[in-house]
Formats: C-alpha cells, sequence, structure tokens
C-alpha cells in the first residue's frame, strides 16, 4: 500500500502485480487500485475504512498518517499551552504596537488617559530583577550656616516689626528680651565659666577661635 497527498487529504493505494502472460500481456506490471481516503492531520482510523484493509495495511496507515497526526497534535497542544501562559510575546506585540501608535500620534494626537491606561499596566508586569530602590544620599547639612541664616532672619524680623517696640518699662519681662538673653548665652556662652556649652566656647576648644586674653 502507498498513499498520495493531494492538498489536506491523503489518498490510499493499493498495489498489486500482474504477471507477464496475464491477460495475453506481454510483460509483467504493477497494478494500483484505489482503497479510501483520509485527511492527512487524522489522529485514527476511521472504522468503515478500517474494515476494508488488511493488517499490515492498516499499520502502514498507523505509522505514516495517524501516529505523526497524534504526534504535531500533541505539540500544538503545548505550544499553544505554552503561548497562553507566555507573558513575553505579548509584551513584544506590545512594544511594536507602542511604537506604532508613537509613530502616528505625530500625526493624530491621543487622550493622556489611553497612555496612563497602558503605563498603569506595564506597572503591574512582575520583573525576574526588578529595579533595587536606592535612597538619595542624605544632604548634609551645616549647622553653622544654618544658625546664620535664622539669626539673620530674626534680625530682619526685628527690624520689620515683628515684635513691635520694648516697653519703656519691665523690658527683661518681655519674651524677646528673655529670648535674646538664651541666644546670647549660647553663642558666647556665661562670662569666666570654661565648662560653658556655648558655640564660642566648642569654636575655641577646636581652634576655630581665639581665648580672650584678661
Amino acid at each position: 500500500m502507498h498513499k498520495k497527498v493531494r492538498g489536506k487529504t491523503a489518498y490510499l493505494y493499493r498495489s498489486s502485480w500482474v504477471p507477464k502472460g496475464t491477460n495475453k500481456n506481454t510483460h509483467g506490471y504493477s497494478q494500483q487500485t484505489f482503497v479510501g481516503s483520509l485527511p492527512v492531520h487524522a489522529c485514527s482510523l476511521p472504522d468503515e475504512l478500517a474494515s476494508r484493509l488488511a493488517e499490515p495495511e492498516r499499520a502502514y496507515i498507523e505509522a505514516t498518517i495517524c501516529r505523526p497526526a497524534r504526534e504535531a497534535a500533541e505539540r500544538a497542544r503545548r505550544e499553544n499551552e505554552h503561548r497562553e501562559i507566555d507573558p513575553l510575546w505579548r509584551l513584544a506585540e506590545a512594544a511594536r504596537l507602542a511604537g506604532e501608535a508613537a509613530e502616528r500620534s505625530q500625526r493624530r494626537r491621543v487622550h493622556r488617559q489611553r497612555v496612563q491606561e497602558v503605563t498603569e499596566a506595564l506597572a503591574r508586569v512582575q520583573l525576574l530583577d526588578p529595579p533595587v530602590e536606592t535612597k538619595a544620599p542624605e544632604k548634609r547639612t551645616d549647622p553653622l550656616q544654618d544658625a546664620l541664616g535664622t539669626i539673620r532672619a530674626a534680625a530682619a524680623a526685628v527690624r520689620s516689626g515683628a515684635y513691635g517696640r520694648a516697653p519703656e518699662t519691665g523690658v527683661r519681662a518681655t519674651r524677646p528680651y528673655r529670648l535674646w538673653s538664651e541666644i546670647y548665652e549660647a553663642v558666647c556662652g556665661t562670662d569666666g565659666d570654661p565648662s560653658s556649652g556655648s558655640l564660642m566656647r566648642a569654636l575655641q576648644d577646636r581652634g576655630f577661635a581665639k581665648s580672650r586674653q584678661r
């Protein structure tokens, strides 16, 4: 038996040898008899066709048509299953379409909401190598510079009248006077106190300021 494939159909023929002298022929020849047909992707032999075939013929069809068709169907099933759960081809297609949209938006602009929807969808994609979030280096502050700025701001506030004018009497009881006394002590310290925690004493200890000579 052998087959001839035309399109998606396999046509089956049974071969037989006609010897010389039969029907007065002068030489022997091979004779082909059509048996039946089935789709080239048939995974099993139809019962009606199987009933007309001998066992070796059924084995031939199983080996050349049905088994390869089942293997191809199984490969296709696995590929479809993999494709269904694979995000990569979808991302590749999304990148292609986004590129085309970007080109066409030069002539026909789109609403921001449409782009935002795509951005939000991409933000939900889980990554194998998510970006490492690094904290921005902390900006080092300069306390002396900050103090200078604060003092200048305080002086400007006093000059502009933020605290009004001092009373004729009892000025030492006012809040601005008390704050100024604390500021002066914090900056200059208490006279004659070597253990003062003032800014001036700290600068003197580190050599940035000279001690007063009495």
